[in-house]
């Protein structure tokens, strides 16, 4: 073992930690992340749906100016496009990233069944006891591979689901003031 400062140490990897059991944390931490990313695209978008209503109840008396039309117009365009990017992001997501399986030559047409289960939409593709239970059985063969498989997947959704997240507030937050500021022209 070198004494150099210079070349840095070995890492040390504990006995303790079971690449499966990380693997399983990796996936659960990531399912709460998504959790959390749900309930601030919830918030998010409950305010997004009561705020116009709350802002456009003050303005009862005939249309304004167009100079306030236009920045209402322009406004209420972007916050209905961030309202839509939150609707987006709480939507449940059913896709994979995953490529699908190729088909044989010469194979029956259809979907092509997955090699191993990683989420319902892999059991979704069969009803027949046989193939259900080939796909668990290929995916127990390895669950390290089956556990990273799944936090691969789950991951694009919490990426996805900040995504658009972020995206509405880019947009809610112009469409605000737009909307703030042609109220307060139009009086």
């Amino acid at each position: 073992m070198s004494t150099d400062p210079a070349i840095p140490a070995a890492p040390v990897i504990s006995p303790a930690l079971d690449p499966r059991e990380v693997a399983e944390r990796l996936l659960a931490t990531v399912r709460e992340d998504i959790g959390r990313a749900d309930t601030k695209a919830a918030v998010l978008l409950s305010t997004a749906l009561a705020l116009p209503a709350l802002l456009l109840d003050h303005h009862t008396d005939g249309w304004p100016a167009a100079p306030a039309t236009v920045l209402l117009s322009v406004g209420g365009a972007l916050w209905a496009a961030g309202a839509w990017a939150l609707v987006r992001a709480v939507l449940p997501r059913t896709g994979t990233l995953r490529p699908a399986p190729a088909r044989p030559a010469g194979g029956p047409p259809g979907p092509v069944p997955p090699t191993a289960a990683t989420y319902f939409g892999d059991l979704l593709g069969t009803r027949d006891p046989r193939v259900l239970t080939a796909l668990v059985v290929e995916a127990a063969r390895d669950p390290l591979a089956w556990l990273l498989v799944q936090a691969v997947d789950v991951s694009a959704i919490l990426a996805a689901k900040y995504r658009l997240i972020r995206r509405s507030v880019a947009l809610l937050a112009p469409g605000a003031l737009l909307t703030v500021a042609g109220l307060l022209l139009g009086r």
